[in-house]
């Protein structure tokens, strides 16, 4: 199977084969992968209620660009503003110059309610630095005194799942988002328990996001042959 081969457009994010294959052994997943999992989040699980979710590599760019010009290129365009929830995924790359490296995944969620980023690490402490840049840059868009709190949150179990525990974290958030959507009061809680995300769960998980994958791959399949058949 060839890695560069084509597996899945889904609305603004193209993944190939080798994304995919990330999903399918104990691997650290890639921004494509987070990047797809946040754009089902954003459509279907939280449409409506009002959760923003930002991708790897735009959140890369707004730490990059720093308080004075990523909340106009990276926030403002994208609804921050009207945001109650905005999840953010973060990665230790430090290299100011490229997108895509780094060894660590975080996620980061700004609550409007509170005017408070909370931060999730699955390996306490290591992505704090990058978490406090991105927070630096995204506490520009939000009212005066926003402030950085890092939750304890599940921790992982082996070396390479930080990605998924992102991806359970944010996938709670919207639940809790869709669930309270038009109520009003201090919005949704932000405590994310050990109980809620244990390694089992993890797994799970990462599992149910590889099938999530292969079920629009199908689905677009069968789409393009029934396209080819009745033109």
């Amino acid at each position: 199977m060839d890695p560069e081969a084509k597996a899945l457009d889904y609305h603004d994010v193209l993944l190939r084969q080798g994304d995919v294959q990330l999903l399918a052994g104990p691997h650290w997943l890639n921004d494509q992968v987070i990047a797809f999992f946040f754009e089902y989040l954003q459509r279907e699980v939280a449409a409506g209620a009002g959760v923003l979710l930002v991708s790897p590599d735009s959140t890369y760019l707004l730490a990059s660009l720093g308080p004075d010009a990523g909340p106009a290129v990276v926030l403002e365009p994208r609804g921050f503003a009207a945001a109650r929830l905005v999840l953010l995924a973060v990665n230790n790359n430090p290299d100011v110059e490229r997108a895509g490296g780094g060894s660590h995944w975080s996620l980061l969620a700004y609550s409007a309610a509170r005017n408070s980023f909370h931060s999730y690490d699955s390996m306490a402490g290591s992505n704090r630095q990058a978490a406090r840049a991105v927070y630096k840059a995204a506490a520009a868009a939000a009212p005066p005194g926003a402030r950085f709190v890092e939750e304890r949150a599940p921790q992982q179990a082996n070396g390479y799942d930080c990605g998924v525990h992102v991806l359970a974290v944010a996938k709670l958030l919207c639940q809790r988002a869709a669930a309270a959507e038009g109520s009003s009061g201090q919005g949704i809680s932000m405590a994310v328990s050990p109980k809620e995300v244990t390694p089992a769960a993890v797994t799970v998980l990462r599992q149910e996001v590889l099938e999530l994958i292969r079920s629009k791959m199908a689905a677009a399949a069968a789409g393009a042959a029934g396209g080819k058949c009745g033109s």
